[in-house]
């Protein structure tokens, strides 16, 4: 057979088979392997589309791999909320929120519109003895334009903030009141409030709720601590009655975040998440305990089916992060939690908190 012959055929055997491919992405770097190949002084021509053919196999093949991951078309996090597994709670940046976004909907003469999960801090019961409260973050799903700017993402993440629920255990210390405007500037954060907030609340409580506005907010926008103004459409001048808008807010330095953040957080899986089972349970989390020492309960109901003790990468004043690779779960509910006991009489609890996931 002549090699003419041979390339005849080569190329229409190939042109049949990667005509029942679909390549999922990247298509433009196929094309341009195949033009490097196609330029090679040494190689025959025939071998350009052999080496397309065999890039869009490979990619076909790696998109079904990724999504059938374990035999399942579950995801090992099947929430589209999950957490970085790094911390972003001490400095907000542009990459503090997961990567997460997708597209959701297309439609001629409308803008595209995207689902992302933005950052949202609440106030919630810092857990053990005493009337201790502590903003704890959330990721929260959202629907944004796919060029939303940062006024409209800090707008999002504080309606998040204000009107979500994740837990039953946070306040609702901004019921009744909406977010007007937002206008970020190199300098600073503006939000426009309709009215001071609610009533009922305590001072540490309310002071928390204003904190993480700011926090939400600065992680939201992600230019770093940009100091945060308020003003209230109805001509309040103190928030709660209590907090200037005369004047601006920030977080604290990084070595006095204990003052906002509460002790402990759990970090992924996140509250509600569905998790493949076969696949290890690594939970993971923030904490601004003793030593850097803390303690953990793997619970199926009431039962503590395991228990132990993390260490975090630092102890207070700073915030340390620690996980607990839990293994392989049978299917069914489980309840981690994440607790501190008083160094001193090692019978109380500083800090405990919990989240609820299922394997499946």
């Amino acid at each position: 057979m002549s090699d003419d012959e041979l390339e005849r055929r080569l190329r229409r055997a190939l042109h049949d088979e990667a005509d029942r491919i679909t390549p999922t992405d990247r298509w433009d770097r196929i094309h341009a392997m195949s033009e490097q190949q196609d330029q090679g002084a040494r190689r025959p021509r025939w071998l350009a589309p052999v080496a397309a053919a065999a890039a869009v196999a490979l990619i076909a093949g790696g998109a079904i791999a990724l999504t059938h991951r374990g035999g399942s078309g579950t995801p090992t996090l099947a929430s589209a909320t999950t957490s970085p597994t790094t911390s972003a709670a001490t400095t907000p940046t542009a990459s503090s929120s997961p990567s997460t976004a997708r597209t959701t909907t297309q439609q001629p003469g409308a803008a595209q519109t995207v689902t992302t999960a933005l950052p949202a801090y609440f106030v919630g019961s810092n857990g053990g003895t005493g009337d201790r409260w502590g903003l704890y973050r959330e990721f929260i799903n959202a629907q944004l334009t796919g060029h939303a700017s940062a006024d409209d993402r800090a707008r999002a993440a504080l309606t998040l903030a204000m009107h979500s629920r994740p837990s039953p255990d946070y306040l609702t210390a901004w019921a009744g009141t909406s977010v007007s405007a937002v206008k970020v500037s190199p300098t600073g954060i503006t939000i426009t409030l309709t009215n001071k907030g609610a009533s009922g609340f305590t001072r540490e409580q309310t002071r928390l709720a204003v904190q993480g506005l700011v926090w939400t907010a600065q992680a939201a926008v992600g230019k770093g601590t940009l100091p945060v103004t308020f003003t209230v459409s109805d001509g309040s001048t103190a928030l709660f009655g209590t907090w200037s808008t005369a004047k601006s807010y920030n977080r604290p330095p990084a070595d006095q975040t204990y003052r906002d953040l509460a002790t402990l957080w759990i970090t992924t899986p996140p509250r509600g998440a569905v998790l493949h089972a076969g696949n290890d349970v690594v939970v993971t989390g923030e904490s601004c305990s003793f030593e850097g020492a803390s303690q953990w309960q793997l619970k199926q109901g009431p039962t503590v089916v395991r228990s132990g003790q993390m260490q975090a990468t630092s102890g207070c004043p700073t915030r340390g992060t620690w996980q607990v690779d839990l293994g392989t779960l049978a299917p069914g509910t489980w309840t981690f939690r994440a607790y501190e006991r008083d160094m001193q009489g090692g019978t109380t609890t500083v800090g405990d908190t919990s989240h609820t996931f299922t394997v499946q």
